[in-house]
């Protein structure tokens, strides 16, 4: 998909810009969507074991992935975007070519700190059956770099469609990987530690199909490319479906090479910030349960057992937030707008809808999920296992909704940096609670701590949101009527569950 140009104004529009980003964002929930249920298969058919090896090294590769990354895949969007709509192309490829440099290398330096430290980090994880899972996920970090850079470049150019078709083909690729390796390693009856790393190969495949589908369009496009930059040149471009790009390109003087790494790199900081801080629930969770465990006399292989049965619950939740944060992420263009314009009524009337919108998802699907957690653990995993901490996670849906429509809130308000902060206040909030409660009561008690972090993490961003624009405070009649019509709705789950 191509942004619809004005050849008076050079300005994209409106409606192509909501197509683009409807598109794109379709495809990373569906794509989410299809990694977490395919946890599902996977602890069915491996077990306990190795579904809790499997979440607490994805935790930790996604981290590594993140940082390898480090936010310049969006400092490519945002520099080639600049560069093209001043028909700059020579500047928006030496943008593509120095992040390209920047991300391979620091994909192969923290693929070479990941694969040699894996011993060390599967001892601080308490699982030293995990190192080969761990090597395993490293490869990814050879392919993934350059693919967020070419889906960086697509997006600067305002072609949505190829990142969007690479993000489903890694997805399905990695999925399609894993269901196969899993059943050559039951059939073969590998150990856990060995399925588990057979299993995590498929994040190296994903990122090479990936990237072999970015290749491809990047390869086509290049065929397309005329070489002119005259009007009808560029005209004619267009109506071929290659880059957009102004009738006329200005005098641009070229930057210095490290003018354009250090602008790259600072466009990329807060951009890295915030996307550190997402995986961190996951990657306190993998270092400090199964430890927590062991320290309270249980075994490696029990303790993994038990980190697996705990993420039944993780990964229901995580669908209830995505489905929030992606309905979230549809009002940001207009919230921007309305800030934009100073329409203050108008954007206080959407963030109110928003926050209520939340408030009643996430409460409905935290009452619903707890009362039924008997049968949906045993109709999704096979039996009834840690049915008391899947209740107990169902009550972070609340919380979680809430911050996740919260930041997108705080994000259309231009305040990038707040749901970052929170988030990871609520994180170290949620690693002292794990290690005051799991050693007493096991993984019940990383539950309770999971929805109390949540809460914390949805104040500290209802409370930002206060600090920017006045909000209504919240009417008693209000709360009021949301009890009694959770009340009913419990009531009425309840008896049918009877």
């Amino acid at each position: 998909m191509r942004v619809q140009y004005d050849a008076g104004t050079g300005d994209p529009g409106k409606k192509a810009l909501w197509q683009g980003a409807a598109l794109l964002g379709g495809a990373a929930l569906l794509s989410k969507l299809i990694g977490t249920l395919q946890k599902i298969p996977l602890q069915n058919i491996a077990g306990d074991e190795v579904f809790g090896l499997y979440s607490a090294v994805y935790a930790l590769a996604v981290m590594w992935m993140t940082l390898a990354a480090a936010g310049i895949p969006v400092a490519v969007s945002v520099l080639v975007a600049e560069r093209t709509a001043q028909g700059d192309e020579q500047g928006a490829r030496r943008v593509l070519r120095w992040a390209l440099l920047l991300l391979i290398g620091s994909g192969l330096a923290m693929f070479g700190l990941l694969w040699a430290g894996a011993d060390v980090f599967a001892r601080w994880m308490g699982q030293e059956s995990a190192a080969a899972a761990i090597r395993m996920s490293s490869l990814a970090l050879l392919f993934a770099p350059a693919t967020a850079v070419l889906r960086g470049d697509s997006q600067g150019r305002m072609n949505m469609l190829r990142p969007a078709v690479s993000q489903l083909v890694e997805q399905t690729a990695r999925v399609a990987f894993m269901l196969g390796a899993l059943l050559l390693a039951v059939d073969a009856a590998w150990s856990p530690s060995s399925t588990a790393a057979a299993v995590h190969g498929g994040l190296a495949a994903g990122a090479l199909a990936g990237l072999a589908v970015m290749l491809i369009f990047a390869a086509r496009a290049g065929e397309r490319r005329p070489l002119s930059l005259s009007a009808v040149g560029l005209r004619k471009n267009y109506a071929e479906g290659g880059t957009v790009r102004p009738a006329v390109r200005p005098v641009t003087l070229p930057e210095s090479r490290p003018a354009l790494v250090k602008k790259i790199v600072r466009v990329a900081i807060p951009v890295a910030v915030a996307s550190v801080v997402a995986p961190l629930f996951g990657l306190i969770d993998a270092f400090s349960i199964p430890r927590l465990l062991q320290e309270d006399g249980g075994e490696g292989a029990w303790t993994m057992t038990q980190f697996g049965v705990y993420n039944r619950g993780v990964a229901l939740l995580q669908l209830i937030i995505m489905g929030a944060a992606g309905a979230a992420a549809a009002i940001v263009p207009a919230l921007t707008t309305d800030r934009a314009r100073g329409d203050d009524g108008a954007f206080v009337s959407r963030a109110v809808f928003a926050m209520r919108f939340a408030w009643w998802l996430g409460c409905a699907a935290a009452v619903g999920l707890a009362l039924l957690a008997g049968p949906i653990n045993t109709a999704l995993f096979g039996d009834d296992s840690g049915t008391a901490a899947m209740a107990l996670v169902a009550l972070a849906a609340a919380g979680g909704t809430l911050q996740a429509v919260s930041a997108a809130l705080l994000q259309g308000m231009g305040a990038m940096r707040a749901p970052a902060v929170n988030l990871a206040a609520a994180a170290l909030f949620k690693l002292s609670l794990n290690v005051a409660l799991v050693p007493a009561y096991g993984i019940e008690g990383a539950a309770a701590a999971m929805a109390a972090a949540y809460a914390i993490a949805a104040l500290l961003n209802a409370l930002s949101l206060r600090q920017r624009v006045r909000l209504p405070a919240p009417r008693a009649q209000l709360a009021w009527r949301s009890g009694a019509a959770l009340a009913a709705m419990a009531a009425a789950v309840a008896l049918a569950a009877l």
